[in-house]
């Protein structure tokens, strides 16, 4: 609602002192303005939104119908990339989740766990990893709360820090993924082993 109620009262006056807002002199104010742009741009593309572009005029729209209201923003910067993280939370709650194992559920099934085949071939896909691999997504899973965050701590300090282990983690995933479907297809046509 304040979204569109932002950009209705958009106009050049507006985007003009927002671009005071930013610095007096208009070079400087201009160089700001796509400063900002650039950066939420990217913020958004790493957090895989479909329309970036979209979404920082989203952002720059309810910047403006805030300095529009009164609200005295003293760090323009600082203030736009707090708006930018909300307006990202409200693009993932429109989002509908698309199940990571889709390809597994027959049309007929109406649960949403995994069925007893699925599991089977998920122990038997786990047994078949390296004893490194197996050991290193076990700990990853295994546990809860604060005793988790201090598992992937530790485990993160032997791969060199938190992104390369879940880089690791993601590709043991993705072969764990490729062996339970294909474990599950060769078992519905009777092909196991």
């Amino acid at each position: 609602m304040a979204q569109q109620e932002a950009k209705r009262t958009l106009t050049p006056e507006a985007f003009g002192r927002f671009l005071r807002c930013l610095s007096e002199e208009d070079e400087s104010a201009v160089e700001a303005y796509q400063s900002i742009r650039g950066r939420l741009v990217r913020y958004f593309t790493r957090k895989a939104c479909v329309d970036p572009d979209t979404l920082f005029d989203e952002t720059v729209d309810i910047v403006i119908g805030k300095i529009e209201a009164g609200e005295k923003i003293l760090s323009p910067v600082a203030y736009c990339y707090g708006v930018a993280k909300n307006v990202w939370r409200q693009d993932q709650r429109k989002r509908v989740p698309v199940p990571i194992d889709r390809e597994l559920r027959s049309p007929e099934r109406k649960d949403f766990g995994p069925s007893e085949q699925e599991l089977t071939c998920l122990e038997s896909c786990v047994n078949r990893l390296s004893a490194s691999d197996r050991e290193v997504i076990t700990r990853y899973h295994r546990s809860n709360g604060g005793e988790k965050i201090a598992t992937r701590k530790m485990l993160a300090e032997g791969f060199g820090g938190m992104n390369a282990l879940r880089v690791k983690v993601c590709r043991i995933r993705k072969g764990l993924r490729t062996c339970v479907v294909d474990c599950v297809k060769r078992s519905a046509t009777g092909k196991l082993g």
